[in-house]
């Protein structure tokens, strides 16, 4: 893998997607109001819980180690987020995947492995 990942650029790369359709009109937290934190577990891409009410995203370097993945990553784990904020409790519920198609066909992700 190529990129060494750190919470600050999580952040950024957050930060981007968050001004971009559809993510933009969902009215997700800032930046600063969720933790981001880097793992290396290979048996994962990312996560998304709170912790103590705040939302946390875990993203694994050891899976995400090109930009194009991270992005598509952290896109879905923003969906996930986006759940809980309306209160949908499904893991991946047509809610979710609803939302998944619409930001690859914005972003040009793969709905098959996003």
């Amino acid at each position: 893998m190529t990129l060494r990942l750190t919470p600050e650029m999580l952040a950024a790369a957050y930060d981007f997607l968050r001004t971009t359709e559809p993510f933009k009109n969902w009215r997700l937290p800032e930046s600063d109001d969720v933790g981001f934190s880097v793992v290396r577990d290979r048996a994962m891409y990312a996560d998304f819980g709170l912790e103590k009410g705040v939302p946390v995203i875990r993203v694994s370097e050891a899976r995400n180690g090109h930009a194009a993945t991270l992005l598509a990553t952290l896109a879905h784990e923003m969906c996930h987020l986006r759940q809980e904020m309306i209160g949908d409790r499904g893991h991946h519920s047509a809610a979710f995947r609803k939302m998944a198609a619409r930001v690859c066909r914005a972003h040009g992700f793969d709905i098959k492995t996003f």
